[in-house]
């Protein structure tokens, strides 16, 4: 009976930590709608002359939705089969969530005025880096609930492993285009293809291994 109170009362506090970095994740994608500017203009040619000049801010808006959606949606895969934490995984998810709350900071920085190669480099290059420490935080999760076994022992392991392929692709998109930056400004593009094409190779696997 002792034993299965205790589970039940771990069982709480697993979902008392998703619930809270739910919360925080929810915040953060509000705080970036509340920074959008507003386009004013008396009649439609001022309307859309007002958006385009505000283009930049309502880009960058959309890049960091994506971004901590697909933070928040790794992040929601390796808790889906949560049953207990410890102390090392509510700390590693406490740095993950300052990266999500970081997210409004760093959009803004991508609107900043400054065209030269090391301003830009400086600018976008913090931004990738605080996706790649994102990302990283969420591959650092996993290993610690493999290593103390915190998920539900009957889950199969290719069900917790099957979103890896993706979340390295994100992990190694933003990474290697963090020192990119301080020579192009499309280094994003490797935001989009890493992962894509790390996704389309997993699934070209599996429908390989299960031909086979």
């Amino acid at each position: 009976m002792q034993a299965r109170k205790l589970r039940k009362f771990e069982a709480r506090a697993a979902d008392r930590l998703v619930f809270f970095s739910d919360a925080v994740v929810a915040i953060a994608i509000t705080l970036l709608a509340l920074e959008l500017p507003v386009p004013e203009g008396a009649t439609v040619a001022a309307f859309r002359s007002a958006v385009r000049e505000d283009l930049d801010h309502y880009t960058a808006f959309l890049i960091s939705f994506v971004a901590i959606a697909a933070a928040w949606g790794q992040h929601n895969r390796a808790f889906r089969y949560t049953e207990r934490t410890d102390e090392r995984l509510r700390t590693v998810n406490a740095c993950w969530l300052l990266t999500i709350v970081l997210n409004p900071f760093a959009t803004k920085l991508l609107t900043t005025e400054g065209d030269d190669t090391d301003t830009v480099g400086l600018r976008f290059g913090f931004y990738a880096l605080l996706q790649f420490l994102a990302h990283a935080s969420v591959i650092a999760m996993e290993r610690r609930m493999t290593a103390q076994q915190l998920r539900d022992p009957d889950v199969p392991p290719e069900m917790i492993e099957a979103g890896d392929p993706v979340l390295y692709g994100l992990l190694l998109g933003f990474g290697l285009s963090v020192p990119l930056f301080f020579a192009t400004q499309y280094a994003w593009v490797l935001w989009i293809v890493v992962p894509v094409t790390a996704g389309r190779i997993s699934r070209h696997r599996t429908r390989k291994a299960t031909a086979d």
